[in-house]
């Protein structure tokens, strides 16, 4: 899949409860709550002229009472020319939001299981990492919806979650939500979501896991937990038949990237969010 197709299969799995096309580009709002379901996926055809596109981004966003934004992906390779949309923008002032990310991708099959007691019962048994993986007194539990524990530890960009959060938590077809317990308190979150990787066919092609949403308490980090809980929604999302596995995670975090490269995931792109100037 090129970046474009991996763009909007990931759109799939974190959607926005107001949405408008706009020729091949997707306008999405949910109440400012992150960035990718308040941004305009900016691939392909708007089907008009680039100024046109953009004034009509714009106006969709101001009479929401939102900030106009554009997601616009690009290739890995710093030194590499800027995207026709990113250049149209910047010469219009449209600023670069903090925090640009990185797309990695995996084959399922690279990825090692978790280990046998972490893993819920509707998981298949792995055949590799041993069981001390984790700390003792330590349990994993996989829930098709998030508890009142996942959501007062999960943070987007450090913040408390709005009421409109479940809902995109809850956007994808399919979606689960695991915890790691140790002594009875929940010290890691994570959510997995499969969906078909293209628009529904008559004949459904391959689906796509797509790992969101971790979390590992501050108090309770370099003891293994972000690689169980990886390894925990990588199998619930080869349960559903995806054989690929996607995530996002910003540039700048450096500890994470080193996690996920360790696990078999590889750099397949680059985003940022660009965002119009005040009228």
């Amino acid at each position: 899949m090129d970046i474009d197709d991996l763009e909007r299969a990931a759109a799939r799995h974190w959607q926005a409860p107001e949405t408008e096309p706009l020729g091949e580009w997707l306008l999405r709002a949910a109440a400012g709550f992150t960035g990718r379901a308040n941004s305009a996926l900016g691939v392909g055809d708007p089907g008009v002229p680039l100024p046109a596109a953009v004034a009509r981004v714009e106006d969709w966003y101001r009479r929401r009472a939102l900030p106009p934004m554009i997601v616009v992906p690009g290739p890995l390779q710093n030194g590499a020319a800027p995207a026709s949309l990113d250049h149209f923008l910047a010469e219009r002032s449209w600023v670069l939001r903090p925090g640009p990310a990185l797309v990695m991708t995996a084959a399922i099959a690279d990825i090692p299981p978790a280990p046998p007691d972490i893993r819920p019962p509707d998981i298949r048994p792995p055949d590799s990492l041993p069981p001390d993986t984790l700390p003792p007194d330590t349990v994993v539990q996989l829930a098709s919806q998030p508890d009142a524990a996942w959501l007062a530890l999960y943070r987007y960009r450090g913040q408390d979650l709005p009421p409109i959060a479940r809902t995109l938590l809850m956007s994808a077809p399919w979606q689960a939500f695991a915890s790691i317990r140790k002594s009875g308190r929940t010290v890691a979150v994570g959510r997995i979501s499969v969906a078909p990787q293209s628009a529904p066919q008559p004949q459904p092609d391959e689906p796509l896991g797509v790992i969101t949403a971790v979390e590992v308490d501050a108090t309770c980090r370099r003891q293994g937990l972000g690689v169980a809980i990886t390894a925990a929604l990588v199998a619930a999302a080869a349960d559903r038949g995806a054989r690929r596995i996607l995530l996002q995670v910003e540039t700048g975090n450096t500890p994470a990237r080193a996690l996920y490269a360790r696990l078999g995931f590889r750099d397949s792109h680059r985003y940022h969010y660009r965002v119009a100037p005040a009228p």
